[in-house]
């Protein structure tokens, strides 16, 4: 029976192989019943990493254990969550290039993890501008410790060189006490 015999809206259930079939002829036997309506499901693992099944078919016994089929595909979050803020972005760029202002109203209405990490990050990146230009003015006595200790508190803290002296005058030339207090 070819696809164009099938009429529109029948409920069809094609069996892809034999190991399938079988599963399916256990599952009548086991007396599991099916439940209709579910359009996704997913398992998540650690780091993120999601399996998603689209359309599946899923079937539930009287203890209320879950028998799923369907073809499971990676799902990355981090890639989605990378994707949702580019496209933030790209909105809240559209909306300053029209001049409209962001409205109070929907800012607050907004709180999708996707739009609280961004604003963190957002947050985040405006603290560190700040103080890293209230340092950069100031000229402060490097003589009394080695230039490679110096180097160093700034390449691990990312801070201007004199912010990175000003840490290690307060802990006496003590590296470790300037790093933890810089990071």
């Amino acid at each position: 029976m070819s696809t164009e015999e099938i009429p529109q809206g029948a409920d069809v259930n094609i069996i892809s192989n034999k190991n399938e079939k079988k599963a399916r002829e256990l599952i009548k036997k086991l007396n599991l019943k099916q439940i209709k309506g579910i359009s996704r499901v997913t398992f998540k693992q650690k780091g993120n990493l999601i399996y998603a099944i689209d359309n599946p078919d899923v079937y539930r016994s009287a203890a209320g254990t879950y028998v799923v089929f369907g073809e499971a595909k990676v799902d990355d979050m981090n890639q989605r969550i990378a994707e949702a803020q580019a496209q933030q972005a790209q909105q809240e760029a559209l909306s300053n290039a029209a001049g409209a202002a962001p409205d109070a109203s929907t800012a607050t209405e907004d709180k999708s993890p996707e739009a609280i990490t961004a604003d963190m990050e957002k947050a985040s990146l405006s603290e560190n501008k700040v103080e890293e230009v209230d340092d950069d003015d100031e000229e402060v006595d490097e003589s009394e410790f080695d230039p490679k200790d110096i180097a160093l508190i700034v390449e691990q803290t990312h801070v201007s060189r004199s912010k990175a002296v000003k840490a290690l005058k307060n802990h006496n030339g003590d590296m470790v006490n300037a790093l933890m207090e810089l990071s």
